[in-house]
């Protein structure tokens, strides 16, 4: 698979599963707190997380731009002088 495939397959991934926990988590208080029913909590919440995934794609990103920092270098075939002894 190719790297930006990969990438945008564990971004999109990684955006679902964030927005999914809010909304149960948001779903779950709703329904403990305001003594809604689930649909209602669940609608309310999905209501909520909305707004939550324009703030989720900035944060997505910059988690998976952050371990690519160019040190990976493809190894050129030379032999390294010294190395071994």
């Amino acid at each position: 698979m190719r790297a930006p495939i990969r990438r945008r397959l564990l971004q999109s991934s990684l955006i679902s599963l964030a927005l999914i926990d809010a909304l149960l988590l948001a779903s779950f208080v709703l329904n403990q707190w305001f003594d809604a029913s689930f649909w209602q909590a669940l609608g309310l919440a999905a209501l909520l997380a909305m707004p939550l995934a324009m703030l989720l794609l900035p944060l997505v990103d910059t988690l998976l731009a952050g371990p690519d920092d160019g040190r990976n270098t493809a190894f050129s075939g030379d032999k390294i002088p010294g190395a071994g002894q």
